[in-house]
């Protein structure tokens, strides 16, 4: 009888200890994960602190003593050693024992009175490519995405979401055609026969795919900071200053380089301008190109457009960008490049960007297709104005994060290199 209740007693203690060993693991995987997501935001100290905070809370909420975690950014060992992009958390949770204490008593040894149960978690972000080729990000509006005049918009490999619930959402007229593997709309479709492709409505309202991508800040009168803290200063380009911005305006055969632009960079006629690869920041004053007569090419570029922080006006001002007219041969960068040049971590697959706090809008021609390729290649991120493509004929070989989408007068939108596709970062528990 001593013995069964001694073997109770045992099998009592040791769910006990189960038990909490689960809930430690509970505590350390939600802690880990939340301090993984403030990582998002860029792997500054400032994100450390806020992360070490995040897991804190988190671990404490779920049952875990505050003095008994251990965290680390990056962790100090293993597969994940040494990466910002992860989150360690260790933790121990007393638990006190019942027949166990007193099985080893009457076995004349040391009663184990706590047991001390560990449990640790790793977390981390993760880049995964966004699934849809077109966001339309509007929630109500009508004719969110608007297909007419012989425009045709095609989204093959991907998809269009259109998160407008008005029953209008996607309109299309005048011969207007989308070309999609499936179209998904909160609301509903006008002319769902000008459609190729599955259409769902009714979908829930979704967010925007990239909203916790770091953007630019620009941070003095010379230097900004990218999104994986990178440090641009102002291109030895730039025709302006913080305090003084002025549109930089090519002149005949020019190569320009990254940095910040105060006042933006316009390409009149007859100019033949070459990028150099990284991240081109307009200090107001938009990128504008406009003329038929006009080159403009570059692989691995980055365009990130917002206004002046020191003069917000004229040329310092939010401004749209323009890509309507002449040879356009401009890439985003790959994955390669965007891990390799400066700045551009975060960056894969955009080739404009405009800032978040800006409306204005994204002006697109259609692009003739050079031999089988297309001539721009990446996704314009413009998620809270519109981007409009009008007139010209083959491939603007782009897809779009938009809050509005208009295609019209024969321009075609939506085909892209899928080596060119942004990440949107996950988090994910690793061990």
């Amino acid at each position: 009888m001593l013995v069964m209740i001694a073997i109770l007693g045992l099998v009592i203690d040791v769910g006990l200890i189960d038990m909490n060993r689960r809930h430690a693991q509970r505590a350390a995987d939600s802690a880990a994960q939340a301090g993984a997501f403030e990582m998002i935001a860029g792997y500054t100290t400032t994100a450390q602190d806020k992360a070490r905070a995040a897991a804190t809370a988190f671990a404490v909420r779920n049952g875990a003593d505050a003095n008994s975690l251990v965290i680390e950014i990056p962790p100090a060992g293993g597969a994940y050693a040494g990466s910002n992009r992860f989150v360690r958390v260790g933790t121990v949770r007393p638990t006190q024992t019942t027949f166990m204490r007193v099985v080893f008593a009457w076995l004349g040894l040391n009663p184990i009175k706590i047991v001390n149960v560990p449990a640790k978690a790793t977390a981390g972000t993760w880049p995964e490519p966004i699934s849809k080729v077109i966001y339309v990000l509007d929630p109500d509006d009508r004719a969110a995405l608007k297909v007419s005049g012989l425009g045709a918009v095609m989204a093959i490999g991907g998809g269009i979401a259109v998160n407008s619930d008005d029953p209008c959402a996607v309109s299309i007229d005048g011969g207007g055609s989308i070309i999609t593997d499936g179209l998904e709309v909160v609301g509903g479709v006008d002319h769902p026969g000008s459609v190729t492709g599955s259409i769902t409505t009714g979908i829930p309202h979704f967010s925007d795919p990239l909203a916790n991508v770091p953007l630019p800040q620009i941070i003095s009168e010379t230097e900004a900071r990218s999104g994986d803290g990178t440090l641009i200063t102002t291109s030895p380009d730039s025709a302006g200053t913080a305090k003084k911005p002025a549109v930089t305006s090519p002149n005949g055969t020019v190569t320009l380089h990254p940095g910040i632009y105060w006042g933006g960079i316009h390409i009149g006629a007859n100019q033949i301008v070459t990028l150099e690869p990284g991240l081109y920041i307009m200090g107001g004053g938009g990128f504008v190109i406009n003329s038929s007569s006009t080159v403009v090419s570059g692989n691995g570029v980055v365009i990130y457009t917002t206004q002046d922080p020191y003069k917000t006006t004229g040329a310092g001002a939010f401004a749209d960008s323009n890509f309507t007219g002449g040879t356009l041969l401009i890439t985003a960068p790959n994955a390669a490049e965007a891990a390799s040049l400066p700045g551009l971590s975060q960056y894969k697959g955009l080739l404009l960007i405009n800032d978040r706090a800006s409306d204005t809008t994204v002006k697109l021609g259609g692009q003739v297709v050079v031999g089988s390729d297309t001539p721009l290649k990446g996704f314009i991120y413009n998620p809270n104005g519109p981007v409009t493509l009008a007139g010209g004929t083959g491939s603007a070989g782009l897809g779009v994060i938009t809050a509005e989408l208009t295609v019209t007068g024969g321009g075609t939108f939506g085909v892209i290199d899928r080596t060119r596709i942004p990440d949107e970062p996950v988090v994910k528990l690793v061990e």
